[in-house]
């Protein structure tokens, strides 16, 4: 273990961790974007007519 490299082996060891967690949650992420796609749409809608109706009222 004398050897300077060996402390790049918990890095690399970190590193991959991390990048798979990462990989882990964005996937998640972009699985429930996808199902929730049409919430957003009505969402948008929904304040659009709130938006047209306060308009009307000025």
């Amino acid at each position: 273990m004398d050897h300077p490299l060996w402390l790049l082996v918990p890095w690399l060891v970190f590193a991959v961790g991390i990048g798979l967690k990462a990989w882990k949650v964005t996937r998640l992420l972009n699985r429930q974007v996808r199902s929730s796609a049409w919430g957003v749409e009505r969402f948008r809608a929904g304040l659009e007519r709130n938006w047209q109706r306060t308009q009307s009222l000025r």
